[in-house]
């Protein structure tokens, strides 16, 4: 294990509640933004922290970190859970032993991940491997996260079917759904929700992955977020301000983990898109609470202008981080 690494455990281990209030997670973020390396491994160990110990704290984090980077006056975001207890979230125990950092390790350090697919899973695999008090954490993270729209007393949906999108007619969103689907072998709900043990999930956790793992890609069209290296991340922000979700939390955090790492220049990027994306997440309104099945029928622009949707827009080019491995 390198230095680097040892140090970043020990931060996510031995994290300071202190330190998440406003300001100084605030003063950490400026600094990681104008090249301080140490002050980089901080923030990514923050982020780590709420994403695998501690998620009810993701919005007061997240909150400060976006602000701060994106140079917003404190406290312009809608109104967040009192500071009193999200401090008491991250001060709370539970932290995950060698099993999991050495998962996480092979994963943030590997040059080659594999597919989307497999991206994916990897990812998903280390909620398996954290303590065990964490489930109890994001179940009540599913419950009261105001952009989770009851999620605990929803039926859970049935399975979309190319039949029905293929049906819609051209330029609509299920069309373009459709297209997006076929043309890029995409899987029609990302994961299959019996593979990967959705029906053994508490209510609010059952019904949100579900929910999240059917629309990913719809989401992806509506809310403006390309296919992309970058802009995964960012619809992972944006999934994580709007229903608190472990999983985006994790994609997050391991982005910033590894960029913080291996690569000063991509820790500015990750940063950037993760900021304007939560920033887009905190202010669009609710996405779970759209029936997006009686929308199929209907063009994107329409849909966006009915529930008030602002496309998502980024200082950077979407493809940025595939433009710079070609230049390599």
């Amino acid at each position: 294990m390198t230095t680097r690494q040892h140090e970043f455990e020990r931060l996510v281990a031995d994290f300071d509640a202190a330190a998440a209030l406003r300001e100084p997670l605030a003063e950490v973020a400026r600094l990681a933004k104008s090249g301080d390396e140490g002050a980089a491994t901080r923030l990514a160990a923050a982020m780590a922290r709420v994403a695998f110990v501690t998620p009810g704290a993701a919005m007061h984090v997240l909150d400060a970190i976006a602000e701060a980077w994106l140079e917003h006056a404190p406290g312009s975001l809608p109104s967040t859970p009192a500071t009193e207890e999200a401090l008491a979230e991250l001060s709370a125990p539970g932290f995950p032993g060698p099993d999991f950092w050495a998962a996480f390790w092979a994963f943030v350090g590997d040059p080659n991940p594999g597919s989307g697919e497999e991206v994916t899973a990897r990812i998903a695999s280390l909620g398996g491997l954290l303590h065990e008090s964490f489930r109890a954490r994001a179940l009540k993270v599913a419950e009261t996260h105001p952009g989770a729209a009851g999620a605990a007393s929803r039926q859970l949906p049935p399975p979309l079917t190319l039949d029905i999108l293929g049906a819609q007619p051209e330029g609509s969103l299920g069309h373009d759904f459709y297209r997006l689907i076929l043309d890029n072998g995409f899987n029609l709900e990302v994961l299959d929700r019996e593979a990967i043990g959705l029906a053994a999930l508490p209510p609010a956790l059952r019904y949100l992955n579900t929910r999240i793992l059917q629309m990913h890609d719809v989401w992806h069209l509506v809310a403006g977020y390309r296919t992309t290296v970058l802009q995964e991340v960012g619809i992972s922000a944006f999934q994580l301000a709007q229903f608190g979700h472990n999983y985006s939390a994790m994609v997050v955090a391991t982005a910033a983990a590894s960029a913080a790492l291996n690569s000063r220049e991509a820790f500015g990027l990750i940063m950037q898109v993760t900021a304007e994306a939560w920033m887009h997440g905190r202010t669009a309104p609710s996405f779970m609470a759209i029936e997006w099945e009686k929308e199929w029928h209907l063009p994107i622009a329409e849909i966006r202008a009915r529930h008030g949707i602002r496309p998502f827009e980024s200082i950077f080019p979407a493809d940025l981080i595939e433009q710079l491995r070609v230049a390599a």
